[in-house]
């Protein structure tokens, strides 16, 4: 993926060293550079988490990889301010990522959920008036001081960040605050869109999406080609993950005997079939072949199917070692 040239960039809080990633990025033996904290509040590593090999959603209790560099090169994130109670606790880093969606390329964290602005903020200077009630139905982005922001295909110049008044430290993106929202339980959700006529999904520039969703035009996400399924135990508990160490899941309205898909319309946009990368059989790791077998598909296609359930990987969500748990509302489990 082309990355933007590096600049240093100045938030709103401190100065904020920008990393280039990019040059590493063409060698495939070197080891991902770590950012510098440089007296700010927030470090910006222009790569995604998973080019320091992070796993997870920056969640406290997330495990972070052996540090590469000496004490003198980088710094670690400080002691988290508590936030408001009714906001989420920070992250030890975020990852900001871009995602085709039915109304337009729009902005996610690393597990796929839409980050939305609020007309009642302001960019110039950068506020956020959502408190009290209003967290608790839009989480901000909250990160811990010195955490890492891990920006993935969008321009870095445009990412930084405030002390919200409860001390809180809160990603800003075009100067926007930045949050998600609790009634989106699916990765790519997006039923925050167009909320009070004042909520809106971010464009990677920052800029709001006005779009209607029931206006966009929904089309099929393709198929999640893989060479091998692999039982794994994530920090979640167990899961199956694809060649990219996706979590993969399965559908509780599809049928099992004998399979067959009903993820159609919006859902078939955010949930990727799982199929064998050659057309033929996927290669299993810790998984018993008896379990494993096919389903045909209208487009030619052969789904894989795990006791029976087609299996899925959702187009939206970046994460590794990952469970969404609040997809089980719609009715999204991980296979396992």
């Amino acid at each position: 993926m082309a990355r933007t040239p590096a600049r240093a960039l100045t938030a709103p809080l401190a100065a904020v060293v920008l990393l280039v990633a990019a040059c590493a990025g063409n060698d495939s033996g070197a080891s991902a550079p770590a950012p510098v904290l440089a007296g700010g509040e927030i470090q910006l590593v222009d790569a995604p988490a998973s080019s320091a090999g992070l796993t997870g959603d920056g969640r406290v209790g997330d495990a972070t990889p052996a540090a590469t560099t000496k004490p003198s090169d980088a710094a670690e994130p400080s002691t988290p301010t508590a936030p408001a109670a009714d906001a989420p606790a920070p992250a030890k880093w975020v990852q900001l990522s871009t995602n085709k969606a039915s109304i337009g390329e729009t902005v996610t964290d690393v597990t796929g959920f839409t980050l939305y602005r609020f007309a009642g903020d302001s960019a110039e200077p950068p506020t956020s008036k959502c408190a009290g009630e209003c967290v608790k139905s839009w989480p901000p982005v909250l990160i811990q001081a010195g955490g890492r922001v891990f920006v993935d295909g969008m321009k870095t110049d445009d990412i930084g960040a405030i002390r919200r008044p409860d001390g809180g430290v809160q990603v800003t993106i075009g100067g926007w605050p930045a949050y998600r929202f609790a009634g989106d339980t699916v990765p790519g959700d997006l039923t925050g869109q167009g909320a009070d006529n004042a909520w809106f999904a971010f464009a990677p520039d920052g800029k709001a999406i006005d779009s209607l969703i029931a206006t966009a035009v929904v089309k099929a996400a393709p198929p999640d080609r893989t060479r091998t399924l692999a039982a794994r135990k994530s920090k979640d508990g167990p899961i199956v993950v694809d060649d990219d160490g996706a979590t993969i899941y399965r559908f509780d309205k599809d049928d099992t005997d004998p399979p067959a898909s009903n993820c159609t319309g919006a859902c078939a946009a955010l949930w990727q079939p799982v199929v064998a990368s050659n057309g033929g059989k996927v290669k299993l790791d810790g998984i018993d072949a008896d379990r494993v077998w096919w389903l045909s598909r209208r487009d030619g296609t052969k789904q894989v199917t795990l006791d029976g359930s087609p299996l899925y990987r959702n187009v939206a969500d970046k994460s590794t070692d990952t469970i969404i748990a609040s997809a089980a509302a719609q009715g999204w489990t991980p296979a396992r």
